[in-house]
């Protein structure tokens, strides 16, 4: 399903290792999403050759308005935003993706003043900060007193400046900064980027107040972590609000970025994309959101029709309508074949069948003996899983099991297990992680895989690839 309808052209800046996941992103699943990849510059053209098509590779950074992007994605370096952001702005909306250059006072002027000019908005990627709506929503309300985020990972996966390119690391774990974001930045312009995300989240108290910590530390061969510390005013006690998080995100040994935030770049260029040409310009430094998605929990036996919500990310069905179809199923019986005979659900395929076909789809069974290499993913609206599941009374856990029913789908670029058992959507990532949770299903030798796709690909059967 398209984002808007207005198909929305998109330039990439950049082609390390976020800008290689947004170029596939966009080269597979751009065009369903209404979105066209236009250009990529990379500073090293190199780089691109064989791998991005020789017509969409941008060799001159100064040509790019020739493209006529609606929006511009930097994951380069923040030099990108100093030497070129205003002009960007001139052609196209932009996402920054190195927000650790808005520390520079200069540069952020300019860009606001050719947002201003030229009438277009200019986001801030997520990066690696986690709650960046809380923290937001708890600054605009005034009840944000204090920031803190640390960042720690192995000295291998710094990029550092000035004075910390020569800092040596005396011991297993080393604090080699602490304090105002804004002093960190020039220092670690590639390592500070979730530090800065935080100030532009917080402008009450900005980069000039919000704490930034470089931690070298030598255990952590494979992760970066990154802490977040707020506190807000003393309540009636004389206690203050409080809130630490702490986040693990893996990665490949002397990366600079985490493997979660390669994800996060994509739904931030998403959100980004939605904002249409004439629309109110979004606050400064906007943290654009994508849309939400969309999952029902469990309730009485009606995993089939939260399954089939889940799906289709709204909520179609209810117990009546499902109901109703077990009628048309089956309108002489007067104990109906398939549902409970409690009346409280416990659907069978064939409500599922019908059901999609109702609103236009098709239900197509996979043959566990074909390799899920097969399976072309992108043709597929989502899947239906049919699993064993456990029983449980309250609190204890029964030693039964009973079939229910299970949706993934895919929302933005993002698989995830939309079990209504679970108590938020579960993320499997790209089709390689949904690959790996069928293998794992299918494993169990319990478990039937319905594909939930339209007519069209039903009857072509583009849904199979050939071996």
């Amino acid at each position: 399903m398209a984002l808007t309808t207005v198909p929305r052209k998109v330039g990439i800046l950049g082609y390390g290792r976020v800008g290689q996941s947004l170029v596939s992103h966009l080269l597979t699943q751009g065009p369903e999403l209404g979105l066209e990849l236009v250009f990529v510059w990379n500073r090293d053209p190199g780089r691109m050759a064989g791998s991005v098509p020789p017509t969409l590779q941008l060799q001159n950074l100064a040509a790019l308005g020739e493209r006529h992007p609606d929006l511009v994605v930097e994951v380069a370096h923040p030099k990108i935003i100093h030497e070129t952001g205003a002009e960007i702005l001139r052609y196209a909306n932009l996402l920054v993706g190195s927000p650790s250059a808005l520390a520079d006072q200069a540069t952020e002027r300019q860009l606001l003043e050719a947002s201003h000019r030229w009438g277009h908005a200019v986001f801030v990627a997520r990066g690696a900060l986690w709650g960046t709506e809380d923290i937001a929503r708890l600054d605009e309300a005034g009840g944000l007193q204090s920031l803190r985020v640390t960042m720690a990972t192995h000295p291998d996966g710094f990029r550092l400046e000035g004075p910390l390119a020569t800092a040596h690391s005396p011991g297993p774990r080393t604090v080699l900064y602490e304090g105002p974001v804004r002093g960190l930045c020039p220092l670690a312009p590639r390592n500070s980027n979730t530090m800065a995300a935080a100030a532009l989240a917080a402008p009450g108290l900005g980069f000039d107040h919000v704490i930034g910590v470089l931690v070298a530390d030598f255990s952590l061969k494979d992760m970066h972590v990154v802490d977040v510390e707020l506190s807000g005013p003393p309540g009636p006690t004389g206690r203050s609000f409080a809130v630490h998080t702490h986040r693990e995100n893996p990665t490949e040994p002397g990366a600079v970025t985490g493997s979660a935030t390669v994800t996060t770049f994509w739904r931030s260029l998403l959100g980004a994309a939605t904002l249409l040409p004439g629309a109110p310009l979004p606050k400064p430094w906007a943290l654009p959101s994508p849309p939400s998605v969309y999952h029902e929990r469990q309730r009485l036996e009606l995993c089939a029709v939260h399954a089939l919500n889940n799906v289709l990310q709204q909520q179609l069905f209810s117990q009546e309508a499902a109901d109703e179809i077990c009628k048309r199923l089956a309108p002489d019986s007067r104990l109906n074949p398939h549902r409970s005979l409690l009346g409280t659900g416990n659907y069978d395929v064939n409500v599922i069948m019908a059901a999609l076909q109702g609103q236009g789809l098709a239900a197509v069974w996979w043959d566990r003996r074909r390799p899920l290499s097969q399976l072309v993913l992108p043709r597929v609206l989502g899947l239906i899983l049919n699993l064993p599941s456990p029983v449980s009374l309250g609190l204890l856990s029964l030693p039964l099991r009973r079939r229910h029913w299970v949706a993934l789908r895919q929302v933005d670029g993002v698989y995830y297990n939309l079990d209504s058992k679970l108590r938020a959507p579960e993320v499997l990532g790209n089709e390689d992680g949904v690959r790996a949770f069928l293998a794992a299903a299918l494993a169990q030798g319990l478990c039937e895989v319905l594909l939930v796709v339209t007519k069209e690909v039903e009857e072509k059967g583009s849904w199979l690839r050939a071996d």
